[in-house]
């Protein structure tokens, strides 16, 4: 195969990773109007996310778009004229830039009513690849994810925000508002508590069966190790011996999944036959 044929065919199975390179002088307007920054953003996104994340993961946006409205306003506020560049730790660099992913999906929901599939309804461009004000200045979230927090690339507007190293459990930290992304958290990203809420996310992930299940002979996985395999390979051990670290033995299939994980890496689980990857963009909308 052809030098050009493998770099084509590598770059059309990247597309949903692909980071656009934006303008220095990227536009910020604020969504948030006028309305004051929240004092404690973290304090007031915790309470604005107990009151509408449900408890099987579902988000009521009928709330953040009616009589939450003004409040998520105010953490957007805070999120918009956020400075960023005296975060000095990777933990406050981590919670803080996973928070401003997740309020502004949010936003681009409640700005949205009628989304029912991101994809489907073609909100991938909007959604994802337009800049956002943030941290005082227009950043996407496509910008957030792969150039902050998983360094795909170096950007040097951005490069005051970037994170000191990969973690691959920001994959089940961001909310991209689908059904079948990872479970948006019921509090704030913090400093303190962001090691131990993404611990808790993993866990979730890897004993959900939406994202892990069996399907006859064969395996049902989440998209995102289809995705993002690489990130979790980047911890030094195997991709599948870290999913396991994370999956309960008391799982009823526990045994097949280990066969199936232990010891591979995410190419080698993505080459077995028995495999599927799976992701339904269907917004995360509770009833």
């Amino acid at each position: 195969m052809s030098l050009l044929l493998s770099l084509l065919l590598l770059l059309t199975a990247c597309e949903f990773q692909e980071v656009r390179r934006l303008p220095d002088d990227v536009p910020a307007e604020s969504r948030a109007g006028d309305v004051p920054p929240a004092g404690d953003y973290e304090a007031s996104l915790t309470s604005l996310l107990e009151q509408v994340v449900t408890g099987d993961g579902l988000v009521r946006y009928d709330l953040l778009r009616g009589p939450l409205n003004r409040d998520f306003r105010r953490v957007l506020k805070a999120v918009e004229d956020f400075d960023a560049t005296r975060l000095l730790s990777q933990e406050a660099r981590l919670a803080f830039w996973l928070n401003a992913y997740n309020v502004q999906m949010l936003q681009n929901i409640v700005e949205t009513p009628a989304v029912r599939d991101i994809m489907a309804d073609g909100l991938a461009e909007r959604f994802f690849r337009t800049p956002y004000r943030t941290a005082g200045t227009g950043v996407t979230l496509d910008e957030i994810e792969h150039v902050i927090l998983r360094g795909e690339r170096f950007e040097e507007r951005l490069a005051p925000f970037r994170l000191a190293r990969l973690d691959p459990r920001i994959h089940v930290g961001l909310n991209c508002a689908a059904v079948s992304c990872p479970r948006l958290r019921r509090r704030a990203f913090t400093a303190e508590n962001v090691d131990r809420e993404l611990d808790a996310a993993m866990r979730d992930f890897t004993n959900d069966p939406k994202h892990f299940r069996r399907e006859g002979d064969g395996f049902v996985l989440s998209a995102l190790l289809d995705w993002f395999g690489s990130d979790f390979d980047a911890t030094g051990r195997p991709a599948g011996d870290y999913l396991l670290s994370f999956m309960s033995p008391d799982r009823p299939d526990y045994a097949a999944f280990k066969a199936l994980l232990a010891g591979r890496s995410a190419a080698a689980i993505r080459s077995r036959p028995d495999v599927r990857f799976v992701y339904d963009w269907t917004v995360n909308r509770a009833p």
